[in-house]
């Protein structure tokens, strides 16, 4: 009787604590919303937590419990939301740009009207499968902001990587994978991507100045015509749209 009246107390004690630690932290961050960019909130129950408008960029939201949180208008640009949870999350309307997060887990949201993609495109439901399937895998590198400037990453593996922002002015990505990978807004100013895969990644805003796209593989990546202009070389490379440069 006595094991089982302990056993009891030491459940109800936990549940007391966990519901206390959850006042705690939903108090805690409905004050502090306007200043959690880069904040580790990793495996952190964040359940009834009023985040709407707040600023996330580059927050560590690893595992977080994003269950049920007002997320509108919330700056998560280059977050990393790997398997965060977000069953019934209000996400409209958030900046999710560069962030790590999967389509299973946005799917999982309860609004997306008016999300910005990881992909930095605008979330459409008429086209949310095509769209949704574009987001980076949680593996992925997260490289957002990286100052690489001076790293040999020839033949590197960054298939899906995360380079929002990054500077890679003047780094060496010859034959370097990186298919599928965000490079939104990305440095690349003289850099060598001479055969690099880059099927399927996104360089918009991408400064493309001097960089060597010989022989790359650009087929269905996201690039404009103006940006592949400003490369030193294109030839041999497979554009945009399967074509192959002169």
């Amino acid at each position: 009787m006595r094991r089982y009246l302990f056993r009891l107390w030491l459940y109800l004690t936990k549940a007391y604590l966990g519901l206390r630690q959850q006042a705690f932290l939903r108090l805690y961050f409905n004050r502090r919303k306007g200043q959690l960019a880069r904040a580790d909130l990793s495996y952190l129950d964040l359940r009834g937590a009023d985040l709407q408008n707040a600023d996330l960029r580059e927050a560590n939201l690893i595992r977080a419990d994003l269950s049920g949180v007002n997320l509108r208008g919330a700056n998560l640009l280059a977050a990393d939301l790997s398997a965060a949870r977000l069953k019934g999350a209000d996400l409209a309307g958030a900046q999710l740009t560069g962030a790590v997060v999967t389509a299973a887990q946005l799917r999982q949201a309860r609004s997306l009207t008016g999300v910005t993609l990881p992909n930095g495109q605008q979330y459409d439901a008429a086209q949310a499968e095509q769209l949704l399937g574009a987001a980076p895998t949680p593996r992925a590198a997260n490289l957002a902001w990286r100052d690489l400037r001076g790293r040999d990453l020839h033949a590197a593996a960054l298939a899906n990587a995360n380079l929002y922002q990054a500077n890679l002015n003047g780094v060496e990505l010859g034959a370097a994978d990186l298919s599928g990978a965000s490079l939104f807004g990305a440095d690349l100013q003289n850099a060598n991507l001479q055969q690099a895969d880059l099927r399927g990644a996104d360089l918009l805003a991408a400064n493309l100045l001097n960089a060597n796209l010989r022989q790359a593989d650009l087929a269905g990546a996201l690039v404009t015509e103006g940006q592949l202009a400003m490369a030193a070389s294109l030839t041999g490379a497979i554009l945009p749209d399967g074509s192959t440069a002169p």
